[in-house]
This record gives structure tokens, C-alpha cells and sequence, in this order.
């Protein structure tokens, strides 16, 4: 494979790397893929600014480099392609450098001569052209709408050039890869800066009759992602196989596959693999990841307890600041250890109880700088690995001691600028109680009684999550539900709410939620993760099946399946 020089033929070209994906755009009739897809979804408005993809991928020559080759797939505003040399970083897919091949042959045009550099922030020492807010507002919206990777860098001055389709003189600026223009008597703000149509303009004047461009064309040499890209998911419990008498990993994926599953996601804790020492000690997780791998299961790692001796007070919550650095070590050997067969990292899970975190809620953005650290870590090691943001539990108390809302949390996190970069999935963990998944409070609250008058008690939290997500400027993330269900009767204080679910009403409404997912909620929510398959199997062998973590189970403690099992099995998968 070639990693550090581009193709020289088009046989040359490397396969596409991991993530398959795709996201069948009706309104052009093609399919935004693979890493073009993951970098339209990074894409501040990114219909406005690459527009739906036109072409199925393809291999072509570079205009700007003659002689070699890339595979590309076109959108209206905008040529993407893969740089196979900088896999596992943001620019393995770049956009080609339309603007540069608009505007070849007008070098000696004046807007395009270089200018001294003004002193003031603006000049760009490579092209030598500054970069201003006046009289149009360019540099504002190259900043807010990907900057240098999705624009390049200026190739003119701000100048009044004739648009060839309405005759008009408005204000222009080109760059290496599009061209701005200011409509400012646009009573829609957001249409005052139009983008020039740079990828139909090359197809149509490069590409008749090619079928790439074809609705509906595929590349044949393209990896097909499977029927459905949704993750559909149970939490499990797969440590104990040869040291307790009840486990039997085989036969835990083995109802995870015949239920039509796909994903199972595992706890692990940090404290209990990595020494003071520095040594980290694997042991069963090797043989788990192994069996999950064997049975064609993906997996995501939920990873939480920091040691004792990483935490500020000795209790397992977070680690101290200064031992960041010593988890971001733990999770990016983790990551170099299971390339390939780990498919999604969590990191932390509900950092907003203080249960979970040694006894105090952090701030965010303690958080954030942990995350962050991980992130890199994991992406070094293994770059088609996804990140899940740790996700928080719903609750609207806010006391640090106890816990704090949500929604807060999320919002803290959502704000860092750094979120974006170093989450590719956004974690939650929607309420239920005794709920039904269609009910919400205030407008159409459950039947009770009790736990019906907040809204974190209900699964369509998730909903006051996406409009969070969106007036934050992450409405083009997918989100993860990593842990929902719905408790049945049980003997466990605080967890009343389950005695009102039977056995065929907890079916009913897991499948109600899975149906949400796929239609309400679609195509933001891409995976779900049931809470849970098996944990009433180690809470029967300890003499407590009616423990409120063995109630949300969909098998029993001695594996016979409940009704919720059954009924997703049944559930039609897409």
C-alpha cells in the first residue's frame, strides 16, 4: 500500500480505509461515503458549503499535481479526495483545489497580485493576500465554516467582478479551493455569502458522460458498508468465563447475533489492568475482545475507575490532572493492543453523579482536558477507532456532591471548542422509569404514579439532547444511546418505577424506543444500546434475581429469554 507519496497510475491508488459508511443524499440521487461522509458531517454547514454529493467514488488525476492520481468523490461546491498519506489524521480527505484551477491563467490580473503584508492579522505569508471583513464579511465566514481545510487559503484580494448568471457586479474573494460572494441586500443573512457551484462547474465541463456521475452509480472497487449502518447494541457482562460457574460467554454472543444484534458494549475498569508500577495487566480482556472478534460481534469499551493511586483522594473516580497523561498511555495502548477489533471507545461513563467520580461532580472542562487526551491517543494507535463522549446520566439535581444536570454538563462540553475535533459520537443515557417511550412531560406525561413530573425521566430526553446539540452547532453529529431500558419488579431502593412494568410491557416499549430511533429520530441517532442482556445470570447465582440490575435484563437468571427478548428478535433491523 502506498502511505507517503500519491499514486502514479490509477492502479496505484490504495483501497479505501475504514470507517464504511453511507448516506443516501434523494435529492441528487447519490451516496456520500466512507471518510468523504465523515468529513461532510465535520462540516460546518456543510450543505451550504460542499453541497450534496453529484458522483459515486472514483479514481481520477490531480489537475494540480499531472501525473497523480487520488480517489475522489464530487459534491456540488466542492472535489474531495484521499491523501492515503495522512490516514488517522483530520486530512486524510481534502478538497482538491478548485478555486486555484478557477482562476488559472489570471495571475497577472491585478485582485490576484501579492500585497505587502498590512500588519494587521490578515496577510496570509504564503499566498501573500489578506484575509479581511470588509467591505465583505469573508474572513468571519472562512473562519466559522472550516477555515483552512474546507476553504485554502486566500489566491486574491476582496474585488467587484460580473456574475456570469444573473449579470450582476457583486464582491468576490477566491480561494485554493472555492470562491465567496457578497450578496448583501439578501434579507436571509445566511444566504448573503454565496458559494460558487465549483464541482458541477468541473463535471460539466470535464466529465460527460462518465458514469460515476450517474444517480444511484457505485465504485466498483468501493468497500460496501453493510445493510444498516445503526448500531443495534446490549450492554453485557463478559468477565468471569473459567472463574465463576455461571458464565458462558459463547452463549452470550451467541443470543447477541440470533437476536439480530450487532454490538455489545463491555465496562472495563481502569484500576483494575494498570499497576502502580506502570505495568498493565490485560488478562481476561483479551480473551474477550478475541471471542467478540471470533463471532463477528463489534464492540465498544466503556472505560471508567481510575486507580486509587491516579485519583486526588483515593477513591476511584476520575484521575487527577497530573495523571491524564497516564490514562491517555493506558487508552492509546488499549487501542494499539485491539486495533481492528475494538471498534468504539467510551470514555467515562455518567460524570455527572458524583457516585461515579469520587464523590464530586468535575467541571466539564476537567473533563474536556481528559478527553482530549485520550482521544489523541486512541487515534494514534488506531485512527478507525470512534470515540463515544462519556455519556451523562439524566437528572436535573444540580449539587456537585450529588450531581449535576445534564443537560448542563452537556452544554459545558458542547461549548469547548475542542469538542468537535476529538468526539466522533455523542454519549447519552436517557430516563424511562415506568414511562412509555412516546410519553413526555409536560405536554403528555406518563400514567404514574410517581416519576412523571421532570423530563429526565423519560427516554425523549434525547430529544431535549439534539436541541441542545444543534443550537450549539453540533446538529451534524450522530449520538449514541449507550445505556436506556426499562426496569421490571425488583426488590432494590429508589428503583420502585419497575414494579409497574410487567414483563410483556417492558418488550413493548424497548421495541417502541428501537422503532423511534429508526424513523423520529433518524439519521442523527445511529446506535442504541440496550440496558441490558445477561446481568440477571450473576445476580441469580448470588441469590438475588429481583436486584434491580438483574430486572432491566431481557433473559433470566437461569437464560430462558423474557418476552423482550423475543419480541427483538422479532424487530425488523434496517
Amino acid at each position: 500500500m502506498l502511505t507517503q507519496a500519491a499514486a502514479r497510475s490509477p492502479e496505484e491508488v490504495p483501497p479505501t480505509q475504514p470507517p464504511f459508511r453511507a448516506r443516501l443524499f434523494p435529492e441528487t440521487g447519490h451516496t456520500a461515503v466512507n471518510s468523504f461522509l465523515s468529513f461532510w458531517e465535520r462540516t460546518p454547514n456543510a450543505l451550504f458549503v460542499l453541497g450534496y454529493p453529484i458522483s459515486a467514488p472514483f479514481i481520477e488525476e490531480s489537475f494540480t499535481n499531472p501525473g497523480e492520481y487520488y480517489r475522489v468523490q464530487y459534491f456540488e461546491r466542492a472535489i474531495l479526495e484521499e491523501h492515503p498519506e495522512n490516514y488517522g489524521t483530520p486530512y486524510y480527505v481534502l478538497g482538491r483545489l478548485l478555486g486555484t484551477e478557477s482562476v488559472r491563467g489570471r495571475e497577472n490580473e491585478a485582485p490576484f497580485q501579492p500585497v505587502p503584508d498590512p500588519r494587521d492579522g490578515t496577510w496570509d505569508e504564503f499566498t501573500r493576500h489578506t484575509l479581511r471583513n470588509s467591505p465583505a464579511p469573508f474572513r468571519s465566514f472562512w473562519l466559522n465554516n472550516g477555515g483552512l481545510a474546507v476553504f485554502g487559503r486566500p489566491l486574491s484580494e476582496q474585488f467587484q467582478e460580473v456574475n456570469q448568471a444573473d449579470g450582476k457586479v457583486y464582491w468576490v474573494q477566491y480561494f485554493e479551493r472555492q470562491r465567496m460572494e457578497w450578496h448583501p441586500d439578501e434579507p436571509d443573512p445566511r444566504y448573503r455569502i454565496l458559494l460558487g457551484l465549483l464541482g458541477n462547474e468541473y463535471r460539466d465541463a470535464h466529465h460527460q458522460g462518465n458514469p460515476a456521475f450517474v444517480p444511484g452509480a457505485t465504485a466498483p472497487d468501493q468497500p460496501q458498508p453493510p445493510v444498516s449502518n445503526f448500531a443495534y447494541g446490549y450492554n453485557v457482562i463478559l468477565y468471569g468465563q473459567g472463574s465463576t460457574a455461571w458464565q458462558d460467554r459463547t452463549r452470550v454472543l451467541r443470543l447477541v447475533k440470533e437476536s439480530g444484534f450487532n454490538w455489545v458494549r463491555q465496562q472495563v475498569r481502569w484500576m483494575d489492568l494498570h499497576d502502580r508500577s506502570g505495568a498493565i495487566y490485560w488478562g481476561e480482556l483479551d480473551d474477550i475482545v478475541e471471542d467478540c472478534h471470533r463471532e463477528g460481534v463489534k464492540v465498544l469499551l466503556s472505560v471508567v475507575a481510575a486507580p486509587s493511586w491516579a485519583t486526588p483522594n483515593g477513591r476511584n473516580g476520575l484521575p487527577s490532572r497530573e495523571h491524564f497523561g497516564t490514562f491517555a498511555y493506558f487508552m492509546g495502548e488499549m487501542a494499539k493492543r485491539y486495533r481492528g477489533k475494538v471498534q468504539a471507545y467510551e470514555i467515562w461513563n455518567e460524570q455527572n453523579l458524583a457516585v461515579e467520580n469520587g464523590g464530586r461532580v468535575p467541571n466539564a472542562s476537567f473533563y474536556m482536558d481528559m478527553l482530549v487526551q485520550a482521544s489523541q491517543a486512541i487515534k494514534a494507535n488506531d485512527p478507525a477507532a470512534l470515540i463515544v463522549s462519556g455519556a451523562p446520566s439524566s437528572t436535573e439535581t444540580n449539587a456537585p456532591t450529588i450531581a449535576v444536570s445534564d443537560l448542563v454538563f452537556l452544554q459545558q462540553m458542547f461549548a469547548d471548542s475542542r469538542f468537535r475535533a476529538h468526539v466522533d459520537i455523542v454519549g447519552v443515557h436517557p430516563g424511562g422509569a415506568a414511562n412509555p417511550p412516546d410519553t413526555f412531560w409536560p405536554d403528555n406525561p406518563g400514567p404514574g404514579p410517581g416519576w412523571t413530573n421532570s423530563r429526565e425521566f423519560y427516554f425523549r430526553r434525547v430529544e431535549d439532547v439534539r436541541a441542545l446539540m444543534v443550537r450549539s452547532g453540533l446538529g451534524d453529529m450522530p449520538m449514541w444511546v449507550t445505556e436506556f431500558g426499562w426496569a421490571t419488579r425488583n426488590n432494590t431502593p429508589g428503583y420502585g418505577f419497575g414494579n409497574q412494568i410487567s414483563f410483556e410491557k417492558q418488550a413493548q416499549y424497548i421495541v417502541r424506543a428501537y422503532q423511534m430511533a429508526r424513523t423520529s429520530y433518524a439519521p442523527w441517532m445511529t446506535g442504541m444500546f440496550l440496558w441490558q442482556l445477561n446481568f440477571a445470570v450473576p445476580w441469580r447465582a448470588q441469590g438475588n434475581e429481583l436486584h434491580e440490575q438483574a430486572s432491566y435484563g431481557v433473559i433470566n437468571g437461569d437464560w430462558s429469554p423474557r418476552p423482550a427478548y423475543l419480541a427483538l428478535k422479532a424487530m425488523p433491523k434496517d
